[in-house]
């Protein structure tokens, strides 16, 4: 279910304005309303689908559950109502609608009853999949001493979740209004101008935005999450563009997905997993981290995966709308277990010390490195030539020199199996989970092992040397069952 969000200026005509009546070089009146006869040259402005359906003027765009349905020459504007009769209960439903015009928090009906009824009321819904709608209530409003014969205006109040989500784009929402009460008889219950009231419409987020987002959705998404989602892209996007690739892609999906994970991008599309979002209801912010995804590209030669996400976390912390609120941060220094290379907070965190020690009256050392990558220069000199320190060097000075040294013996352990990926090497000892991770080995990482001889390896599926284990003597290209299972090991 796709909506493409493409905002430009809204003209909002009333309806009363669309049907005109004029004179060369005189005022003009509204069709319907008096005024003199004379030698006139009509002009009529094509109504809108949403001016149609809201006016009843064409039967054909309502249909109904019971009774039977007509036109009606009975109207309040227009040229034509609605008539429905020999019903108990009804439900009428409009025929799809797109992205409605001047959405307000109020929906007024005109409507005409043939009897008095003590007791009745209509209640409103809407439908629409795009939007994850389904039956939504609007409001009820009731029809108790409505008097017969007349025209009587009824309110409804529109919930503000619904009023956002109005207010986006969509191609297939319909509207329900339920009937009921004691109105049944041969003589028509007549409805006519259905119309937004109560206030000035909330410009959607992105009006007049030179960006398109695309987004999808799927069933029974928060309407409210989405609409904070999609503020938070036009907040924040056009800002990282501008900073760091003024040519980023003018076109971003945003997509609700049932997949597994949490979010990630791939191209100029980005993704987020439902049910994350929805038990994050604040986490709006990863829109950023993730659409920065979209402006990082362009990169060219070596491209370090954990600079790519500390890079991302390093822009949400500082454009993020919600960070406080969610309860998300980045560290705030160098904690035992902790290492730039798992990127993300960590990586966030070492760039924003860099800029405080070694980058003052300088760009910030992630605009630098944007800059460095989209050249293709980028190199294990780069560090030096950005601070005048090496990675290693500026790691110990981050933790205050508490952080492990590198191990020049012992085993070796891999990321990936066959001895491939990163490489790092553990010299005799007991590491718990938090000893693995400050030696920038995660949790469940573990993929093949070098074993030279004399050594032995007793590797543990969980913290705290427990759960199963597996005890390894020589070099195993491959872990089997204990392949990326690993969270604590003791070397001898």
């Amino acid at each position: 279910m796709k909506l493409s969000i493409h905002h430009s200026t809204r003209k909002l005509l009333s309806r009363a304005s669309l049907l005109l009546t004029c004179w060369a070089l005189s005022a003009c009146a509204v069709a319907g309303e008096p005024h003199e006869e004379a030698p006139v040259e009509t002009a009529e402005l094509a109504l809108t689908q949403q001016d149609l359906v809201f006016g009843f003027e064409n039967v054909a765009d309502w249909t109904a559950s019971a009774g039977i349905l007509g036109s009606s020459t009975l109207h309040t504007e227009g040229a034509a109502a609605l008539g429905l009769r020999d019903f108990a209960y009804a439900e009428l439903t409009s025929s799809a609608l797109s992205t409605l015009s001047g959405v307000t928090d109020e929906l007024k009906l005109d409507i005409r009853v043939p009897v008095y009824a003590g007791w009745a009321q209509v209640q409103m819904f809407v439908t629409s999949p795009t939007l994850g709608l389904y039956r939504a209530p609007v409001d009820i409003a009731p029809l108790n001493d409505v008097p017969a014969d007349t025209w009587t205006t009824l309110s409804f109040e529109v919930p503000a979740n619904l009023q956002s989500a109005l207010q986006q784009s969509y191609s297939d929402l319909r509207i329900i209004l339920a009937l009921n009460g004691p109105l049944s008889t041969s003589t028509a219950t007549v409805l006519d101008n259905l119309r937004f009231e109560g206030g000035t419409p909330t410009p959607a987020c992105g009006d007049n935005s030179p960006y398109t987002l695309d987004v999808t959705t799927v069933p029974d998404f928060d309407n409210v999450i989405l609409e904070d989602m999609i503020c938070t892209f036009y907040a924040v996007y056009p800002q990282l563009v501008q900073r760091f690739n003024p040519a980023a892609a003018t076109t971003v999906g945003l997509h609700i997905t049932n997949e597994p994970g949490i979010a990630w991008a791939s191209g100029t599309n980005t993704f987020y997993n439902r049910e994350f979002m929805l038990d994050n209801p604040l986490g709006a912010d990863v829109v950023v981290h993730e659409t920065m995804h979209v402006v990082q590209l362009g990169y060219w030669g070596e491209v370090p995966g954990w600079i790519i996400e500390g890079g991302a976390d390093y822009v949400r912390d500082a454009y993020g709308l919600k960070n406080d609120e969610a309860g998300w941060s980045i560290p705030s220094g160098w904690t035992y277990g902790s290492h730039y290379l798992f990127g993300y907070g960590d990586a966030a965190a070492f760039f924003k010390w860099i800029d405080a020690t070694h980058r003052v009256g300088l760009p910030p050392v992630v605009d630098a490195l944007d800059d460095i990558f989209r050249a293709g220069a980028y190199s294990s000199g780069t560090w030096v030539s950005l601070t005048g320190h090496d990675l290693e060097a500026l790691w110990q000075q981050y933790s205050n020199y508490n952080a492990p040294l590198p191990a020049t013996s012992g085993i070796t352990v891999y990321e990936n199996a066959g001895f491939g990926g990163r490489a790092v090497v553990l010299d005799r000892g007991e590491y718990d989970l938090d000893d693995l991770r400050a030696r920038a080995v995660a949790n469940d990482w573990i993929s093949s092992i070098q074993v030279p001889p004399g050594y032995t390896v007793t590797a543990y599926y969980d913290a705290g040397y427990t759960g199963t284990s597996v005890q390894y003597t020589s070099d195993a290209s491959t872990l089997g069952a204990t392949n990326d299972k690993i969270s604590s090991i003791v070397i001898e």
